[in-house]
C-alpha cells in the first residue's frame, strides 16, 4: 500500500527522513515566498497549494528513477514545470483541423489538457483539468483521454461526444524517428522564463473524428507530435517578432522547422531536420538536420492576427539537399488561444478538482477578429520544385515585426 513519507515510523532510515524534512521545508517556502507572485510580464500568477511530503504512486514501481525522490517530485520548484504534449491531426483534403494534448504540473498538482477542431467555418475548443492523484500515470481528464501504445512508436487519442460539438478516436503510427530540439534556456533581469527540453516525430493516423454528425476518416492522413518538458509561459505568443513551428509531410520526406526571428527580422533561432519517412513499419532512416532557412510569406491581417495566405519557402540540409517549396493554405485556421494558451483559463493554472469547458466561435474575418492574439495554425498545401505535393500545418505567431511593417500588439 502506498504512504506519504511523513507517515514513516519512527526509526526509520536517518537519511530518508532527512530527506522528507528538507521537501517538507523546501515547500513551505515555496508556498508562502515562491512564484505566486512573479511579475514576469506575459505570465499569469499561480497560486500554489501547499504540497505534501512525497508521495509514492504505482509509477514508483518502475525502473525509471532518476533521483533519490519519488516520481512526484522535480528538480524544480517553479510551478510551471510541465510534462506535455501536443498532437496536431490535418486533413489532406482541407476539411477539417484538430489540435490536441495534455500536460501535468507536479508542482501545483494539477493536469489539463485541450482539443480544438476547426472545419465548416468554425472553432469548437474543449478544455479540460483535474487533480493529479490518486491517478498521476492516467493521461485522462473529462471526455479527453490518451493511452501510450508503444512508446516512440504508437498512440491513442479519444475524446468522447459532448456540448464542445465533436468527439475522435485515432491511432497514430510513427512514420519518422523522433528529433530532438536542443535544451533551451532564456533568463531575463535575473527571471527564467523559458528552461524546456523538446523533440517532435512525424506520424499516420487511422479512425475517425466526427463533428456535429458528420463522421471524417482518417485512416492514411499525417501529422505531427511534439513532446516537451520543463519550463515555459501558459501563452507561449510571440509579441515581438516571429515565431514558426512548421511540420511538412510529404510520401517521402517529412521536414519539421522551428524558428524564431526578432522583430527587425533577423533570424534569432532555428531548428530542423529532413527526415526520411518509413510507412511500411521498418526503422525510418536518421534524419537531417535543417542548416537554413528563408521564407517571404504573405499575411493577411485579422484584428490583431496575422494570418498567412501562402508564400515561398527555401530549406536547406546539412547534407547538401535544397527544398524550394510553395506554399497555399487550403483548409481551415485556428487559434490556440481556444486550448488554453492565454487566457481565463490558461494551461498550468488548476482549475479545480474536475473542470471541464468548452466554447466555440466563427472562423470568417468578422468573428476572428474578436479573439485574442495567439498562436495560429494553418492547414496548407506544399508543392517542392519537383512536383511533389505535401501537406502541413504551419504554425505562426507574429508580434511586432518591421519587414512586413506590422506594429505592437496588445
Amino acid at each position: 500500500m502506498a504512504r506519504r513519507a511523513g507517515a514513516r515510523r519512527e526509526g526509520a532510515c536517518g537519511v530518508l527522513a532527512g530527506s522528507g524534512a528538507r521537501f517538507a521545508a523546501r515547500r513551505a517556502h515555496v508556498s508562502t515566498l515562491g512564484f505566486a507572485q512573479e511579475s514576469t510580464p506575459g505570465f499569469a500568477p499561480l497560486s500554489m497549494p501547499a504540497l505534501e511530503l512525497p508521495l509514492l504512486t504505482e509509477l514508483d514501481d518502475l525502473l525509471t528513477h532518476q533521483t533519490l525522490e519519488t516520481h512526484d517530485r522535480v528538480f524544480i520548484e517553479d510551478p510551471r514545470w510541465t510534462e506535455r504534449f501536443i498532437i496536431e491531426v490535418h486533413d489532406p483534403g482541407g476539411r477539417l483541423l484538430l489540435f490536441t494534448g495534455l500536460g501535468i504540473y507536479p508542482n501545483t498538482g494539477y493536469m489539463d489538457g485541450f482539443a480544438i477542431v476547426s472545419s465548416g467555418g468554425q472553432q469548437r475548443n474543449l478544455r479540460v483539468g483535474r487533480n493529479l492523484e490518486p491517478h498521476r500515470w492516467r493521461l485522462q481528464a473529462g471526455p479527453l483521454s490518451f493511452q501510450i501504445l508503444d512508446p516512440m512508436r504508437s498512440w491513442l487519442l479519444s475524446c468522447d461526444e459532448g456540448e464542445h460539438g465533436f468527439s475522435f478516436q485515432i491511432e497514430l503510427t510513427r512514420r519518422t524517428k523522433p528529433y530532438q530540439m536542443p535544451t533551451m534556456r532564456i533568463e531575463r533581469d535575473g527571471q527564467l522564463l523559458v528552461a524546456y527540453s523538446h523533440f517532435v516525430q512525424a506520424g499516420r493516423y487511422s479512425g475517425f473524428v466526427e463533428v456535429e454528425g458528420q463522421r471524417f476518416d482518417c485512416e492514411g492522413w499525417t501529422g505531427e507530435r511534439d513532446r516537451s518538458w520543463g519550463v515555459r509561459p501558459p501563452s507561449a505568443r510571440t509579441r515581438r517578432g516571429m515565431h514558426t513551428w512548421l511540420p511538412i509531410q510529404w510520401d517521402d520526406v517529412s521536414i519539421w522547422v522551428w524558428t524564431r526571428d526578432d522583430a527587425a527580422g533577423r533570424q534569432s533561432g532555428l531548428c530542423g531536420a529532413i527526415r526520411p519517412v518509413n510507412d511500411g513499419g521498418g526503422e525510418p532512416a536518421e534524419p537531417v538536420p535543417v542548416s537554413a532557412y528563408e521564407h517571404d510569406l504573405d499575411i493577411e491581417l485579422v484584428g490583431e492576427h496575422r494570418l498567412l495566405r501562402g508564400g515561398h519557402l527555401r530549406i536547406s540540409g546539412q547534407d547538401g539537399s535544397v527544398y524550394e517549396i510553395e506554399v497555399e493554405r487550403t483548409g481551415p485556421h485556428l487559434s490556440l488561444y481556444g486550448g488554453g494558451y492565454g487566457g481565463e483559463h490558461a494551461q498550468g493554472t488548476p482549475k479545480g478538482e474536475l473542470f471541464i469547458a468548452s466554447d466555440r466561435w466563427g472562423t470568417d474575418p468578422e468573428s476572428f477578429a474578436k479573439v485574442p492574439h495567439s498562436i495560429l495554425e494553418h492547414s496548407c498545401r506544399f508543392t517542392r520544385a519537383d512536383g511533389r505535393v505535401g501537406y502541413g500545418c504551419f504554425e505562426l505567431c507574429f508580434g511586432e515585426y518591421a519587414p512586413k511593417g506590422l506594429g505592437p500588439v496588445s
